[in-house]
């Protein structure tokens, strides 16, 4: 079962960013809340599911009788399937396609409209009654379940609209895309990419509720965790690299054809799901060791001119819900660079950068180097300088540049260094930065 959480207030804390992730078996990925799947017994009450409304698409709105809320609420439902279900459903490379018909209800999608913690039973209780607690939506994979030759397995899928929070569209176009995701790869929808991608969907499919943006901030703040693994926040706020990946390859069909390659994976684990996106990044011209960096400094957030020349919140592709200036976690607080040296370990898990800002220079400085050592093969080390002239961009690898500031095209106000570790597998130690502060070049 995919999850999406209910909008929240910007005043709240950031852990209560929590979305619980559960398979479609009844399995339990814990949440760090201790948030149980399963509503306790003494709250749960089964949904007697009435039918409330009829999309003029194949989406059947059921509510639990006696619920006024979710009877008027069913109504907005079809509605907004009715809305979304074109654009959603477009083939590829344009969209993910149709869903997978369930066998019952004559192949109309069930959605149910329902308090927190009324159970649908979908059979014996409690491997498959499901409630959808505090999350604004879940979706939930059902029959039928189509498995291939070469092990992997696709499904049709219901969904759970929570009334508490209000049935908007960013949950429908969310949860509908996970129903898309099922009907590709009932594993692939199960991994990090998951919840990733229907998070960008929201943002793609113009979703007036624009709460995602409180993710993309915990992904900020969380940038030494690797991207491609699920972090219970993590994953959501993930949706950017989605938002850089149509951008950089000026199409989201980029985003639509990695599900046909994600088709023939076998689980959700890292080692089925990992290479077959490595291997659709590299077809299409942004494999992670010459891209990733790329993402990274796109990822520091500051509109930086030519440095920086997407921005995840610019363009046809971008998310103009996104702020500018919500950057990572510094390795360290900006700092001002005197004569000497200062030197950074760079120790990263796999698909993880680490950001550094030398917010200002010190006038006695007169040349500036920046060397990086044991970068290579598996990370980047990429320095951004301003000079009188605007922003520009230099790749170090394990290399060394310097600034003499008695240059007018060099006479550099502020650096950020980005490093990354671009392998897509492994953590990686052992490499560092210097950056050094001298008389005279």
């Amino acid at each position: 079962m995919n999850a999406r959480p209910a909008a929240l207030r910007s005043s709240e804390r950031p852990t209560r960013w929590q979305r619980c992730l559960v398979l479609f078996a009844g399995i339990l990925v814990a949440c760090a809340v201790a948030l149980a799947l399963r509503t306790p017994a003494a709250l749960a009450q089964t949904c007697q599911a009435r039918v409330g409304a009829e999309a003029t698409v194949p989406v059947t709105v059921w509510y639990c009788a006696g619920d006024a809320t979710g009877e008027r609420d069913a109504g907005v439902a079809a509605q907004l399937f009715d809305r979304v279900w074109p654009e959603e459903t477009r083939p590829e490379p344009d969209g993910l396609g149709s869903p997978i018909a369930p066998d019952t209800d004559d192949g109309r999608l069930n959605v149910y409209v329902t308090p927190p913690n009324d159970e649908v039973q979908l059979g014996r209780c409690p491997q498959s009654c499901y409630s959808v607690l505090g999350n604004a939506g879940v979706a939930v994979p059902v029959a039928p379940f189509v498995a291939t030759t070469a092990g992997s397995e696709r499904s049709s899928a219901l969904m759970i609209l929570n009334e508490q929070n209000g049935v908007n569209d960013a949950t429908v176009i969310h949860e509908f895309f996970h129903v898309l995701e099922f009907a590709h790869s009932v594993h692939a929808a199960l991994s990090w990419l998951g919840e990733t991608s229907a998070t960008w969907a929201e943002n793609w499919y113009g979703a007036s509720d624009t709460s995602r943006v409180g993710f993309f901030g915990e992904f900020q703040r969380r940038a030494g965790i690797a991207l491609n693994r699920k972090n219970i926040v993590h994953e959501y706020g993930a949706y950017v690299w989605l938002v850089w990946l149509s951008q950089s390859t000026a199409r989201a069909s980029a985003v639509f054809r990695l599900w046909s390659a994600l088709q023939p994976a076998r689980s959700d684990s890292p080692d089925q799901i990992d290479p077959l996106i490595g291997r659709y990044l590299s077809r299409i011209g942004v494999g992670w060791r010459s891209s990733f960096r790329s993402f990274a400094v796109e990822d520091l957030n500051r509109n930086l001119g030519q440095a920086t020349p997407e921005l995840f919140r610019f363009g046809p592709f971008g998310d103009p819900a996104v702020p500018l200036g919500i950057t990572p976690r510094w390795v360290r607080p900006p700092w001002t660079l005197s004569l000497g040296s200062r030197r950074t370990p760079v120790n990263l898990t796999h698909l993880a950068a680490q950001y550094d800002e030398v917010r200002a220079i010190g006038p006695r400085v007169r040349a500036v180097t920046v060397s990086s050592r044991r970068i290579r093969p598996w990370g980047d080390v990429v320095v951004l300088y301003r000079t009188r002239f605007g922003w520009r961009r230099r790749n170090l690898n394990d290399g060394s540049v310097t600034f003499c500031r008695a240059r007018s095209d060099q006479n550099v106000s502020q650096l950020y260094i980005v490093s990354d570790n671009h392998d897509d597998l492994r953590a990686h130690s052992g490499a560092s930065y210097t950056v050094t502060g001298r008389r005279s070049c």
